[in-house]
This record gives C-alpha cells, sequence and structure tokens, in this order.
C-alpha cells in the first residue's frame, strides 16, 4: 500500500509539472524529460553472468574469449544452484529462477574494473572477520529468528549496490525534478533520493542508507552512506560509503558503475560496471513478510536435526 501511494503521488507530481521542453536539448540524441532531466524512467533488467570477481583461471588476461564467454554464460545456471546448495537452500527444478545469462559488454571477464587485476581488494584484518558472514547465516542450526538473515526474515535484500542474484533482478526508477526514486523488485525496498541536496550529518541509518544525488551531464550520481549494520554479500560495514552512476547509453541500456569505498574493510576503494536493460515487464509484488511459514520450517527443522543427534 505504501509503494502503490508513492507511484501515485509521482505520478501526479510528474503531470503536474507546467514545464516545455527546452530548445536547449534539440540536438540532443538522449531522451528526456519536459524539465530537461535524461528519461531514466522504467523498468531496468541488470541480470548478468559476468562475475563481480574475475575467474583465477583468466590469469593476467581481462575478457572471455568467444568459446569461454560462451561456455561460462551456459553455465550459469549450474553455478547458481551448487551457491544455494552451498548455504542450505533447496536446489530443485527452480521455476523462479531468473538468473543471468548473458555476460556484460565487450565479454569482460568481471565487474570489476578497477582494480584493474578484476578482483576485490585485500581486507582489512576487520574485513577478514566479515568474510562469509552472510553466508553462514543463512546455514546453520538457528536458536530464533534473529539468528537468520535479513533477506530471509524478508525485510530487506542487500541490493545497495545492485547485485544480480537468482530472481528478481529488476528495478524500477520514477522521477521528478526533484526527487528520484528507486524501486527494487527484490523484497520491493524503495529508495527516494532527493536531487541536490545535502546528505544528513545525523539521519537515523537505515537498512539501504541514506541517499542523495545530482546529475553530472546526463549521468545520474547517487552517493549513498549511513548504513544500518547488516550482513550482506559483500561483507560491508556501515562505515561504506557507495557511489552510484546511472548513464542512458541508449533508450534501452543504462550504463550502472558504482564505487565502494570502506575503508574498515577493504584496504582501497573498488568500482565495478554492468548494462542494464529496459524491459516492458513490471515490477510484481513480492509476498514475503517477516513471521511468515517458512520461518516457523526453518525453526522446526533446526529443532528436528538437534533431536536427532547424539545425547538429544
Amino acid at each position: 500500500m505504501v509503494l502503490i501511494t508513492i507511484t501515485r503521488l509521482l505520478v501526479i507530481a510528474l503531470l503536474a509539472s507546467t514545464s516545455q521542453p527546452t530548445d536547449v536539448f534539440a540536438q540532443d540524441s538522449v531522451k528526456r524529460l519536459n524539465w530537461g532531466d535524461p528519461d531514466l524512467q522504467g523498468t531496468w533488467d541488470y541480470r548478468t553472468a559476468t562475475p563481480l570477481e574475475k575467474p583465477d583461471w583468466l590469469g593476467l588476461r581481462t575478457d572471455f574469449d568467444s568459446r569461454e564467454a560462451e561456455q561460462y554464460a551456459a553455465e550459469s545456471t549450474t553455478r547458481g544452484r551448487a551457491h544455494i546448495a552451498s548455504l542450505g537452500g533447496y536446489v530443485g527444478d527452480e521455476p523462479w529462477a531468473d538468473r543471468g545469462t548473458e555476460l556484460t559488454e565487450a565479454n569482460r571477464g568481471s565487474l570489476i574494473i578497477d582494480p584493474p587485476s578484476g578482483k576485490l581488494p585485500p581486507r582489512t584484518e576487520h574485513g577478514e572477520s566479515l568474510r562469509g558472514r552472510y553466508g553462514s547465516q543463512m546455514a546453520g542450526s538457528p536458536e530464533d529468528p534473529e539468528d537468520r538473515t535479513v533477506l530471509e526474515r524478508c525485510i530487506i535484500a542487500p541490493l545497495v549496490p545492485l547485485i544480480s542474484l537468482n530472481f528478481n533482478n529488476n528495478v524500477r526508477i520514477l522521477q521528478t525534478p526533484d526527487y528520484v526514486v528507486i524501486v527494487n523488485e527484490m523484497i520491493h525496498d524503495t529508495r527516494i533520493v532527493p536531487l541536490n541536496s545535502e546528505p544528513e550529518a545525523h539521519a537515523i541509518p537505515r537498512w539501504s542508507g541514506h541517499s542523495v544525488g545530482h546529475w553530472e551531464g546526463n549521468t545520474l550520481v547517487v552517493n549513498t552512506s549511513n548504513f544500518r549494520a547488516f550482513a550482506n554479500p559483500l561483507g560491508t560495514s556501515p562505515d561504506m560509503q557507495l557511489v552510484e552512476r546511472f548513464t542512458l547509453d541508449t533508450d534501452d541500456t543504462l550504463i550502472y558503475q558504482y564505487t565502494v569505498s570502506d575503508p574498515t574493510v577493504f584496504e582501497q576503494a573498488w568500482t565495478a560496471r554492468q548494462t542494464m536493460r529496459r524491459t516492458q515487464g513490471q515490477i510484481y509484488e513480492y509476498a514475503c513478510h517477516e513471521g511468515n511459514r517458512s520461518m516457523g520450517m526453518m525453526l522446526r527443522g533446526a529443532r528436528l536435526e538437534e533431536s536427532a543427534l547424539p545425547g538429544s
């Protein structure tokens, strides 16, 4: 209901705008809204088979050759299933799966473009202690719901920055002259990004941080900080500073680049880049809520496993 209300308010604001098209951008090939900003509105699919980090077997090379690219993309389903199984998840026919099956542009071997190695930078001692924390919470024998991840508890998906997962890899962007709204399909998280605003120095920490944005030419730049502590796949800390850059390449492609700075976890900042594709599909409700039947089943299953142990 909250998401529907936000969307309606944004639509009303857009329709109410009295700004007229300007001649300044008449020769610009980028599609623009009637107040002049590039038109990023719509639903974007960010699935990709390209790994965040370059596979070790590529050695010093930065790209897959054509044969390797075809094989690596074809094996995306197998790798996805193996990952879920390693976290203790169910692996069956997976009618819900919606993984990336194509590599990003130029058959790059990793989403990471800096460092040039295509690998995450070395971790600090504290960063090493966070490695795998997200995965370890997914497995094991939980005592109570708080032992499960925020993703499993249907609170939020750890998608800041946007990371291609096994399904729900869609994001919807809505714009007004003063705000950009970024709606994740995964657990229906919504970021309302004020434009040309200063970060709140004492803002309450949020699961997805506090975001502010501005335009640099045709690129929307979103700076996010003040994260609430939670374990995510990157193993970052609440000190993370995230800079996302959304650049309209063509009407149907959006270049998404982000830089993660977290000196308590990584010895240096790192940057990743991928291409999003416009889709005519809809953002559907993610019918998941904390305390649903799955959580009770997981806890009961853990107790049954314990009762079967010797000495129980």
